[in-house]
């Protein structure tokens, strides 16, 4: 008969969480370029009332000028080309980061219902609304009554 040692499945999971935080903690593995290669998107949000739709997109530390809007194929893409200024001495490196203005490209699928000739967009104050009117079919239409005879 050989004897297995029982290792219990909860116990290993905590232990590697606790040594992970307790090595990250101790450890300063932090990379300059971490939120640049992270994908950092900026936040948005969604609005839809009977006659249109509306999207707002925080870009605080973007100009107007570095916004690019496409629309093709019911796909709307907000995308930000800035060149990125770093204005710290060379000798200064990250501790930690967790913002910046970095360069992203985030895309919507558009309904159908959306008309495409008639999107218009207004950047002000590092906030840019988007407003995606509705086609006239797609709006909904009173009841209409019917007489019986």
């Amino acid at each position: 008969m050989n004897l297995v040692r029982f290792n219990n499945p909860h116990y290993n999971v905590n232990r590697v969480l606790v040594d992970e935080l307790f090595n990250n903690f101790f450890k300063n593995d932090y990379h300059e370029d971490y939120a640049k290669n992270y994908g950092t998107k900026p936040a948005s949000n969604i609005f839809e009332t009977e006659t249109e739709f509306k999207i707002e997109v925080l870009l605080p530390g973007f100009k107007k000028e570095d916004v690019q809007l496409n629309y093709q194929n019911n796909l709307l893409t907000i995308k930000v080309e800035n060149e990125v200024k770093e204005d710290k001495p060379e000798e200064y490196k990250y501790a930690h980061r967790e913002f910046g203005a970095f360069n992203f490209e985030k895309q919507y699928r558009v309904p159908k219902s959306v008309n495409d000739e008639k999107i218009s967009a207004n950047f002000e104050n590092g906030v840019l609304n988007i407003t995606l009117l509705k086609k006239e079919e797609a709006l909904e239409k009173a009841p209409v009554e019917i007489k019986i005879s």
